[in-house]
């Protein structure tokens, strides 16, 4: 009996968290992995996609945060590198950056969820049907990096975009310890992205965008992250 409270416990704090993730765009590109190993734990494995190692500049409206149906009114945008790794079993992503432009969250977020969220530049307007982004992280020489795009037609699901998608946790190290978080949420329903605009950047030494993806809004709910070492 008590095992069984013990497991209902977890599964209740597993997904106690609740938000709404809008205007998410994903652009990827692909590098190659030694100019990203150095970034990233010596404990974790970078995963390929056809034995191709990949970076993705994620940008996106985090709304209404809260717990469970408690939500709060607010709104903030936040943009974030990621790649792809594994740690033993447990396969998901990696943040290289996390940034928002406010200076309270990372110092409330990064000690409770072992993240590493910054306090940086960045705008996004996503209401007119012509959408910008502006952004500026000074650890990776982002330098005014500035897009404008539309919202495309809806794409089919292919393993590519799986592989980028449909990732139900993150893996992080916080001083010597790791831990992972689970995210739930739905199937992404994803439009293709046309590129009106987009100022020249270099990245780990690319500068070719591979694919861009974009998600109008979806559901997220997430826990708090659990310690594996």
């Amino acid at each position: 009996m008590f095992m069984y409270k013990f497991s209902q416990f977890n599964t209740l704090m597993s997904n106690i968290i609740s938000m709404d993730w809008s205007n998410v765009m994903f652009l990827n590109l692909e590098v190659e992995e030694n100019s990203i190993s150095r970034y990233i734990p010596k404990e974790f494995e970078i995963r390929t996609y056809n034995s191709k190692a990949y970076i993705t500049l994620v940008f996106f409206n985090l709304e209404c945060p809260g717990f469970k149906s408690l939500n709060v009114p607010i709104s903030f945008s936040e943009f974030n590198i990621r790649t792809y790794v594994q740690y033993k079993i447990h396969k998901g992503i990696y943040f290289l950056t996390l940034d928002v432009k406010n200076k309270l969250i990372p110092m409330f977020v990064n000690s409770i969820f072992k993240l590493n969220y910054s306090n940086t530049f960045l705008k996004y307007e996503t209401k007119n049907y012509s959408k910008n982004a502006v952004w500026r992280n000074k650890k990776y020489n982002i330098d005014n990096l500035h897009i404008e795009f539309e919202v495309g037609k809806p794409m089919m699901d292919s393993s590519f975009s799986n592989f980028i998608t449909e990732n139900y946790l993150y893996i992080s190290k916080n001083k010597n310890s790791i831990y992972y978080n689970k995210v739930y949420h739905k199937k992404w329903n994803l439009n293709y992205v046309n590129v009106q605009s987009i100022s020249e950047f270099t990245l780990f030494g690319q500068n070719k965008i591979h694919s861009i993806f974009y998600c109008d809004k979806l559901k997220v709910r997430t826990g708090f992250p659990v310690r594996l070492k």
